[in-house]
């Protein structure tokens, strides 16, 4: 037998995964390929849709199209798409630092989580309407109102993700990592952060959208700033094109969060679940 006889066959290990490096680019030059088509399919239903309806009830997607226009060009859409962002990243943040404390201790310590229960089953009951009410009775109609109430409405999705992610962690690696005697420090980031990341970060990135959704129902009904300020003006106006711009707007941006921000940030933190070699 030769050398390069010896040693040109791989192991089925080592096939495995040359298959899988080969499939991924297809995979997603296919799905990008799908998702594209979806949405030409969308607006081509829109379009014909919008056909034989007036501008006020169904606009087209080029009346849309110049409505998203004259907002860029007045200097309209991006301070106020600026300010209801801010807002919302804002109110997720304070989430995620309350959400993340709670949680670890929920999940460390059976009691707290019985003695939190009724607290965390009263914020996932109430309509965020409510809340937003409540918001101007307290601080009136301010941006704290858009504050407080996404961090109300993100702060239960985080405190249950955090909380059974730490009661899922490994035991046996915990015992490993005190047998070894590990720093805390090194506890943590080997082995607490790889468990809780990425049932963590799979709330984060719903909270996300959830929370830009909700900024703009708190801005329509306690500010006349924001996109929600804005939706209401174009609700006086009679102005649907603009609705339709601001919504587009918004999906889009979520999608772009999620391509850009969440959907890189979960892979490099989770990237130790990727196979070597």
């Amino acid at each position: 037998m030769s050398i390069v006889g010896a040693t040109a066959t791989p192991s089925p290990l080592e096939l495995d995964r040359a298959l899988r490096r080969r499939s991924r680019p297809r995979s997603r030059g296919a799905g990008v390929a799908w998702a594209v088509l979806g949405t030409l399919a969308l607006v081509a239903i829109w379009a014909l849709a919008s056909r034989r309806q007036p501008e006020l009830v169904l606009p087209s997607p080029t009346e849309t199209w110049h409505a998203f226009w004259d907002l860029a060009t007045q200097g309209t859409l991006l301070p106020e798409l600026g300010r209801t962002l801010g807002q919302a990243l804002i109110g997720v943040a304070i989430a995620f630092v309350v959400g993340s404390v709670w949680g670890t201790t929920a999940g460390r310590f059976r009691w707290f989580a019985n003695f939190t229960q009724p607290l965390l089953s009263t914020l996932m009951a109430l309509p965020p309407v409510i809340l937003v009410v409540l918001g101007i009775v307290w601080f009136g109609p301010s941006g704290a109102v858009t504050r407080l109430v996404v961090a109300l409405v993100a702060l239960p999705l985080i405190v249950i993700a955090v909380t059974e992610a730490v009661r899922n962690i490994d035991a046996d690696l915990l015992e490993m990592a005190r047998s070894f005697e590990l720093s805390r420090w090194k506890v943590i980031r080997h082995v607490v952060a790889p468990g809780v990341a990425s049932p963590v970060l799979a709330a984060t990135s719903v909270t996300v959208g959830q929370a830009l959704r909700v900024a703009v129902m708190a801005e329509l009904l306690s500010a006349t700033a924001g996109v929600g300020g804005q939706v209401r003006l174009a609700q006086t106006n009679l102005d649907t094109a603009s609705l339709f711009a601001w919504a587009i707007t918004l999906v889009a941006i979520v999608m772009l969060l999620e391509t850009l921000l969440v959907k890189p940030v979960t892979a490099r933190l989770l990237r130790w679940r990727r196979p070597t070699g």
